[in-house]
């Protein structure tokens, strides 16, 4: 059956507050396990104003109709999964580093029982639009449609990051930690201060992933940066390593690969390399 043949014609009239798009002409793509589940996302989105809505189980056969069809937003399940290949963050990694893919950019709404705030980071890192606990609310699902058409974040395309702009709103912390470019073209901090607030950034996610040798490469960078005295061209260089490193061990799938640890290993050894020749 292909997914053309599983889209699901509407036959309720549009709720009292639609939500205000028309997604474009194209349909909205489920992923859902769980046929009972399926019926009542269904029936949410309906009263959220969505119309074509193409249904399926399976991550593989998400992934083929997102090439065949180009829906305007998927809406996925996100419960533990034995089959590593049903692994909802990592679909959401194929979808966003999907070279040449028109769909790169696609909303892409998870839907779980309550996680860890761990969980979330993470599956915001690896760029989740959105993150809704169940059970849903019909109000919910269209208050969320609404921010995606007319508040929408950025899409940031980066070395080791692809998807909406993980900034949702401006920090209130005490003394804000400066560590982008732009922050130092505004007068906000100096070069070497973004950059080891940045190394820091940068260790403190790769703790959370839990990934040993991901966690192997913040304390590589961390290190590097703490023993220099200016951040120039060449700090730079070697800070562009590290993050395409990072980039690099999330491509490889799969643990037990032997070049994962090679990377990290290389990487190493180029930064002990650097920091003997100061």
């Amino acid at each position: 059956m292909s997914a053309q043949q599983l889209i699901v014609p509407a036959v309720q009239p549009a709720p009292q507050t639609p939500v205000p798009r028309s997604w474009d002409g194209r349909p909205t793509l489920v992923l859902n396990a769980n046929s009972f589940m399926r019926t009542l996302l269904v029936n949410v989105l309906r009263e959220a104003g969505v119309r074509d809505i193409i249904l399926e189980s399976h991550a593989s056969r998400a992934i083929h109709a997102l090439h065949e069809c180009a829906p305007a937003l998927v809406v996925a399940d996100w419960t533990d999964q034995k089959d590593p290949d049903e692994d909802r963050v990592r679909l959401l990694q194929r979808i966003r580093t999907a070279e040449g893919s028109a769909c790169r950019d696609t909303p892409v709404i998870l839907l779980s029982s309550p996680r860890p705030r761990s969980d979330v980071e993470r599956a915001r890192d690896a760029g989740a639009s959105e993150y809704l606990v169940t059970p849903l609310a019909p109000i919910t699902m269209i208050n969320r449609l609404k921010a995606l058409k007319n508040d929408p974040r950025d899409f940031v395309d980066a070395s080791r990051f692809v998807g909406p702009d993980r900034r949702r709103r401006i920090r209130r912390e005490r003394g804000p930690s400066f560590k982008r470019m732009a922050d130092v073209e505004a007068g906000l901090t100096n070069p070497m201060a973004a950059a080891r607030s940045a190394a820091q950034a940068l260790a403190l996610e790769t703790r959370r992933s839990g990934d040993p040798l991901a966690i192997r490469i913040g304390r590589s960078l961390q290190r590097f940066i703490a023993e220099q005295g200016s951040y120039t061209a060449v700090e730079e260089e070697v800070a562009e390593m590290h993050r395409a490193a990072l980039a690099q061990l999330a491509r490889m799938t799969g643990d037990g690969d032997p070049l994962r640890d090679a990377v990290v290993s290389g990487l190493e050894q180029i930064v002990e390399r650097r920091l003997k020749s100061r």
